[in-house]
C-alpha cells in the first residue's frame, strides 16, 4: 500500500508494512506466510495476509522497496506505516515462530510475542533508512512491541499513542480521527451527504482541535509535538470532485490549527474570513462543500403528513437558505428561510443554501405529501416472525430475483437474520453470497407518520416500495422516507442482496429496518416482537 503526505512543499511517501501488503503478495506470493496464491484486495477492511516476518527474503524486499522510494523522494522522512497488521498468520507460521525463538522474544502482559515480532520488522526498516540518511515515521501501532529508536509517531487512534511516544522522547504528529482529523468523515447529515466511511467532523470540530495535549505541556514534553495532520482516505472518493468536497473547506481549518497560536484562535472570526477564502477556492475551480439545509433528527426528501407539515431546517455553519414551493429552482433572490415552512396540502419544496458570493449549494427537492393513515390489516391468526426465502448467488439488482427457480424457505424471528444466513467474515474469503426476502406483517404501535431507514436493498410496506437502495453502497441509508400508518398490522417485505458494491460487503450490515415517529428524535429498530406472519 502506498500513500503520499504533503508537508509544506515536500512530499513524504508512505509504504505501509508489514500489513496492507496483499497487492504485493499477489505479485510476489513467496513473501507471505502461506505462499499463496493471493488475490488483490477488492474491498475495505483489513486483510489478514501480511508479509512473513520469518522470511529473510521479506527483509530484502523491504530494503529494495525503500531504496526505490528514496530514489524517487528526496524527503528526510519516509513513512513505513506499521498499522492494522493482524498477527493471525504469524501465530501459525513455522518461519515466524522460528524467528521469535531465534530472537528470544517472549510475550508478556503488555504485548504478545507476535506484536514484539512486528517491532523487529519496523526496527529493521528504520535501521535501513537511518543508514541512508533518512528518518522513519510510523503509525501509533509501532509502539506495540517497542518503538524503533529514532522513529516519529503519527497518533491516529486518539491521542494516547502520541502522548506515550512523547513521554518516551519521540517526536509526534497528531492526527486523531476522534478529534476531527479525518476528512473522510461526514461534515453534514449522512442522510443527504455522499456516502463515506462514517464519523462526523464539522469544520468547527476540525478548527477547535488543539494538537498539544495539556498533559505534555504540564510534563515539559510539548516540544515533541512536531505537527498536526488531517487524513483523507479515498475509499469512497470515486473522483476528484468528491476528494475536494471532503477536503475543502475543512483543510483551511487544519491550516489554522498548525499555524495559529492557541491564544489567537477564534472560530467566529475564522467563519467570517471563510467567505473570502471560498471565493479564492472558486478561482482555482475547487469543489468545496457548501452546507446543505438539514432537517433535525435526520433529513428525508419525502415527508408525509396527515393534517399539517412543519418543515424545519438548520445548517452546520451559519449560511443563508432560500426556497421555493412553486416548483421553480431557487435563486439567490428567492424567499429566505427564517422559520419552519408549513404545508396543509401536498406540494414540492425546493431548498438550497447561498453564500455571500452568490454561489449556491445543490438543490434539495422534498416531496411533501398529505396522506390518510394507511389502514391496518385484519389477520385472523398469526405466528411470530417472518417468512424468509433464500437463494444462492450474488445479485446486484432485485429484478433478477424474478428469474430464480429455487428458494429455500424458513421462518426468521429477527430482521437481523437477513444478513447472517451465511456466516460472513472480515476477509469475506470463501463466503458464499445469497439473496434473502422476508415477508409478513409488522405491528405498528400507534397511529402516526413514521420515518423509515434501512441499509437493505428494499423495504416495502403495504405493497409500496418505500426504501430503494439499488445500485448503491449499502451503508448509511440515504433514502429515508416517511409514511402515515394506522396502529396495527401492516404488510412488510424486506429484500437483502448479498454483494459488494463500492468496496462494502452488504453482509456486514445488520439487516435491520428502523422506524422513527415524526415527533420522536431517534430511530429504533423493528424488534422481533413486532413481526408476525
Amino acid at each position: 500500500s502506498y500513500a503520499c503526505l504533503k508537508v509544506g512543499f515536500s512530499k513524504i511517501p508512505e509504504v505501509d508494512l508489514p500489513g496492507h501488503m496483499q497487492a504485493a503478495l499477489a505479485a510476489y506470493p513467496y513473501l507471505g506466510c502461506t505462499g499463496g496464491p493471493y488475490e488483490v484486495w477488492r474491498m475495505w477492511g483489513v486483510s489478514e495476509e501480511v508479509l512473513c516476518a520469518g522470511n529473510d527474503s521479506v527483509l530484502t524486499f523491504i530494503d529494495d522497496v525503500l531504496t526505490e522510494i528514496m530514489e524517487i523522494f528526496p524527503s528526510e522522512y519516509i513513512h513505513v506505516g506499521g498499522d492494522e497488521c493482524p498477527k493471525v498468520r504469524w501465530e501459525k507460521c513455522p518461519k515466524c515462530q522460528a524467528r521469535i525463538k531465534a530472537l528470544g522474544i517472549k510475550g508478556d502482559d503488555r504485548h504478545t510475542k507476535e506484536e514484539y515480532l512486528q517491532s523487529f520488522i519496523i526496527c529493521h526498516a528504520e535501521k535501513f533508512l537511518n543508514e541512508h540518511g533518512r528518518r522513519m515515521i510510523g503509525w501509533d501501532e509501532t509502539l506495540e512491541g517497542g518503538l524503533a529508536p529514532n522513529a516519529t509517531v503519527m497518533s491516529w487512534r486518539g491521542e494516547g499513542g502520541g502522548i506515550e511516544a512523547a513521554r518516551q522522547h519521540h517526536d509526534v504528529i497528531m492526527t486523531p480521527g476522534s478529534a476531527g482529523m479525518y476528512l473522510d468523515q461526514y461534515q453534514g447529515d449522512s442522510k443527504i451527504e455522499p456516502v463515506t466511511i462514517g464519523g462526523y467532523a464539522t469544520i468547527e470540530k476540525v478548527y477547535n482541535y488543539n494538537p498539544v495535549p495539556d498533559t505534555l505541556v504540564a510534563t515539559g514534553k510539548a516540544q515533541h509535538i512536531k505537527g498536526v495532520q488531517c487524513n483523507n482516505w479515498s475509499e469512497y472518493m470515486y473522483n476528484t470532485d468528491l476528494m475536494e468536497y471532503r477536503m475543502y473547506p475543512r483543510m483551511l481549518a487544519l491550516s489554522e490549527i498548525g499555524w495559529s497560536p492557541l491564544n489567537r484562535k477564534d472560530y467566529k472570526d475564522f467563519e467570517r474570513r471563510l467567505d473570502n477564502a471560498l471565493v479564492r477556492l472558486d478561482e482555482h475551480n475547487i469543489n468545496y462543500q457548501i452546507p446543505q439545509p438539514e432537517q433535525p433528527n435526520g433529513s428525508s426528501n419525502f415527508v408525509a403528513f396527515t393534517d399539517k407539515a412543519s418543515l424545519e431546517f438548520k445548517t452546520t455553519r451559519p449560511v443563508k437558505v432560500v426556497y421555493t414551493i412553486d416548483g421553480t429552482e431557487p435563486t439567490a433572490e428567492s424567499t429566505v428561510y427564517s422559520a419552519p415552512i408549513e404545508f396543509t396540502e401536498s406540494g414540492i419544496l425546493k431548498i438550497r443554501s447561498v453564500l455571500p458570493s452568490g454561489k449556491m449549494s445543490k438543490t434539495r427537492t422534498i416531496t411533501v405529501e398529505k396522506q390518510a393513515l394507511a389502514p391496518a390489516k385484519e389477520v385472523a391468526k398469526t405466528t411470530p416472525g417472518l417468512e424468509m426465502q433464500v437463494t444462492d448467488g450474488m445479485f446486484l439488482e432485485s429484478s433478477k430475483l424474478a428469474d430464480v427457480k429455487e428458494w429455500k424457505k424458513s421462518t426468521m424471528k429477527d430482521l437481523r437474520e437477513l444478513t447472517s444466513v451465511v456466516k460472513s467474515s472480515e476477509s469475506m474469503r470463501g463466503v458464499k453470497q445469497y439473496a434473502a426476502v422476508a415477508t409478513g406483517y409488522v405491528n405498528i404501535p400507534e397511529d402516526g407518520v413514521y420515518y423509515i431507514s434501512s441499509d437493505n436493498e428494499e423495504v416495502w410496506i403495504d405493497g409500496k416500495l418505500l426504501i430503494n437502495n439499488g445500485g448503491e453502497v449499502k451503508r448509511f441509508s440515504r433514502h429515508d422516507t416517511s409514511v402515515a400508518l394506522a396502529a396495527g398490522l401492516h404488510e412488510i417485505k424486506v429484500v437483502f442482496l448479498g454483494h459488494i458494491i463500492g468496496g462494502w460487503p452488504s453482509n456486514w450490515n445488520d439487516g435491520s429496518v428502523k422506524l422513527r415517529k415524526a415527533d420522536a428524535k431517534k430511530f429504533t429498530r423493528i424488534t422481533p416482537e413486532m413481526l408476525v406472519h
